[in-house]
């Protein structure tokens, strides 16, 4: 019995000695959290203080701010560029024709083949001036007996002056006639006016050329004598000049190029007011055809060292001209009215006079939600 009650008694001293140990660790815990608690107070209250800092520096952190985007002001390369439509024309782009009409023989060239000046290109059928020299060689032949036999007589005083004068007629004329013949029948065979390249055969043996209703036997090119022509407004008259670069667009073959104006026209054309420019390409005339559309961009103004700004951001107050710009004013950030003296102004960019200075900060973006003396942030485009 007494070994019952001592046991009890272990038993229970073990229980109050667990609960002491738990409450205490409790009650550090709890003490733990008090402590954080009161630190995280101390950080947010810091924090808070920072922010207002922070915004009392940096304008863009202020809720009251408009938000606008700048662009910083410096000098640059300025070119304002205008664009004219042209074509690929060459003055070696000719068309053999004869000047008979007759059916082709034969044709002695390919397309593609590169050709001489002078090398036959086709023969035509010329029977029948053929034919005719004949019977007027043997013309001649009668003639030439008859004249030399009056002739003999007339040195002898035999026969009258009239029959001398009418056989010597008759031998001159014939001989002519033939000299005429024969070059009508040169005619009836086509050679090459220039060097250059077959560019296409029009027609076969055996068809009709130089008729009314017929066309060339050829085309004959030579694409080393190419060249660009654009009609130009007159508005850019003394803006476009010899040795002038310009950019060339072949929008059919995606082809760019740099290249130099050959020639500008003296004469406006009465009908759209246009002067000509020509300008000769140096590269890939391989890849040029005549008649192929060219788009030739040039520049009606140029400036190495120019301050220029979008035209869309130039107000008027009814007498000057500003735009509006951005000042420091402590640690804030202001819209300012800047005037402005304009050199040069075109649809989409304004070349500056005076005004403006290297280093300002134009707005850009937000210009039309602000007046002078508001307070703005700077934003960037995301």
């Amino acid at each position: 019995m007494k070994n019952t009650i001592y046991l009890l008694i272990i038993i229970a001293s073990i229980f109050t000695a667990c609960g002491t140990e738990n409450q205490t660790a409790l009650e550090s815990k709890k003490a733990q959290l008090d402590s954080l608690n009161s630190e995280m107070s101390s950080i947010k209250a810091e924090i808070a203080k920072v922010k207002l800092e922070i915004e009392a520096l940096d304008t863009s952190a202020r809720s009251n701010a408009i938000a606008v985007m700048a662009t910083e002001i410096s000098k640059g390369a300025f070119k304002n560029p205008f664009q004219v439509q042209g074509l690929v024309e060459s003055d070696k782009n000719v068309l053999i024709s004869p000047e008979v009409p007759a059916n082709v023989t034969k044709v002695y060239v390919k397309e593609g083949q590169r050709v001489s000046k002078g090398q036959i290109i086709a023969s035509l059928d010329g029977s029948v001036a053929g034919s005719q020299i004949s019977e007027l060689e043997n013309a001649l032949s009668l003639a030439k007996i008859n004249f030399e036999k009056q002739d003999r007589l007339w040195k002898q005083n035999i026969g009258s002056e009239m029959q001398y004068l009418q056989a010597k007629n008759q031998y001159e004329n014939l001989e002519k006639s033939i000299q005429t013949a024969k070059a009508q029948l040169g005619k009836y065979t086509l050679r090459s006016p220039i060097s250059g390249t077959v560019d296409e055969i029009m027609a076969n043996p055996g068809e009709l050329v130089g008729g009314m209703t017929s066309g060339p036997v050829a085309r004959i090119v030579n694409l080393r004598d190419i060249k660009v022509k654009a009609n130009v407004s007159e508005k850019y008259v003394g803006q476009l000049k010899t040795g002038q670069e310009v950019e060339i667009y072949f929008p059919s073959i995606d082809l760019k190029m740099k290249e130099k104006v050959f020639a500008v026209s003296n004469v406006i054309d009465i009908n759209n007011r246009t002067f000509v420019v020509y300008i000769k390409p140096s590269k890939n005339l391989d890849k040029l055809k005549p008649n192929l559309l060219a788009l030739v961009t040039a520049y009606d103004y140029q400036d190495a060292e120019a301050i220029s700004i979008p035209t869309k951001l130039v107000r008027s107050d009814g007498e000057k001209n500003f735009i509006y710009t951005i000042k420091t004013n402590g640690s804030k950030m202001e819209v300012e009215k800047r005037y402005i003296e304009i050199d040069k102004q075109f649809p989409s960019e304004t070349v500056i006079k005076s005004g403006l200075n290297v280093g300002d900060l134009i707005i850009t973006e937000g210009v039309n939600s602000v007046i002078v003396g508001d307070e703005v942030k700077l934003i960037t485009e995301s």
